[in-house]
């Protein structure tokens, strides 16, 4: 049977109407019948792209995804949302269509960047501290050897690693998939961290940094609002700076720029912004009632928390 290659370009650029508008130019160019199937081969934006693609081409046809990228094989390729961006914001133009199949192989992963690995190692932070605390142990325990990123030579730990963040994924994409409640906690770091991405037009930072920006104004909001000890706080701060996510330098954030980006955020219901909050590590909760003051005051905390120095 034939095959066909797309390619796409690196990085956010390629979930833009424009490439996915070439994407069906080229596949009906080349012709298509409701049996063919589309392959998403590549990182989460891939496979965010050709599942929109092979959701709307003749109103949907089979999807295989072959995750490239920590972040696709823990998150992005798993849990059927698809979708481009939008330059009002990050995947405000999407559907929800599950692949038929996913192919996550391991041995992609060692040639990934330092940088790529950090990036998808945030969602495997993430998992631990909404629903897991087990694997928030593993991680902390496991720090030296899980920092190396050396996917061959610990091959069985990372299997681990990555096999339990996708039962996280799949437990709470089961029971909620088109994310009417439960699966709003997937979000955690995600309002601020899109809200940051977005600022800086998807390509000063990786969406895992983003993401770990996020989780660490949202421990801060929920500190502010004492729904969390400070010592579950402080493990949540520890692990971050355990695997150097403070050496990331944050740009100075101009408040009211960002409140306004966050506005839109696709989670906003009856007009108000539901932030996810930690409430120990291993839980968290949905809440509305965030002011805008509680994330200005989020936001000047991780500008004194993401210094840069090494």
């Amino acid at each position: 049977s034939d095959c066909h290659l797309i390619l796409v370009a690196d990085g956010e650029s390629a979930k833009s109407m424009t490439t996915y508008t070439q994407c069906l130019n080229h596949i009906f160019d080349i012709g298509v019948e409701r049996g063919d199937t589309i392959i998403g081969f590549g990182g989460g934006v891939v496979t965010d792209l050709a599942g929109f693609i092979a959701s709307t081409c003749l109103r949907g046809i089979n999807l295989i995804n072959i995750p490239t990228t920590l972040l696709a094989q823990v998150d992005a390729a798993i849990g059927g949302k698809t979708g481009i961006n939008h330059p009002t914001g990050k995947n405000l133009i999407g559907s929800f269509f599950q692949p038929d199949l996913i192919i996550n192989d391991i041995s992609l992963l060692s040639t990934l960047p330092k940088e790529e690995s950090l990036s998808g190692f945030a969602e495997v932070i993430k998992y631990g501290i909404i629903r897991d605390r087990d694997l928030f142990d593993l991680l902390l325990a496991e720090a030296s050897t899980i920092s190396e990123f050396d996917y061959k030579n610990d091959q069985e730990l990372w299997l681990k690693i990555i096999l339990e963040s996708i039962k996280n994924k799949i437990y709470v994409v089961e029971e909620d998939e088109q994310e009417s409640s439960l699966r709003a906690i997937l979000n955690f770091g995600h309002t601020i961290g899109h809200g940051i991405e977005a600022l800086f037009g998807y390509n000063l930072y990786k969406h895992g940094y983003c993401v770990a920006f996020g989780m660490c104004a949202a421990t801060h909001i929920a500190v502010t609002h004492t729904l969390i000890s400070e010592d579950n706080a402080n493990a949540i701060y520890r692990i971050l700076t355990i695997y150097d996510y403070h050496k990331i330098s944050l740009e100075p954030l101009q408040h009211d720029h960002l409140l306004t980006v966050i506005a839109r955020d696709k989670k906003v219901k009856d007009s108000k912004l539901r932030f996810i909050l930690p409430t120990t590590v291993g839980n968290v909760i949905v809440s509305s009632d965030v002011k805008e003051s509680d994330i200005i005051a989020s936001i000047n905390f991780i500008q004194s928390f993401f210094t840069g120095e090494k």
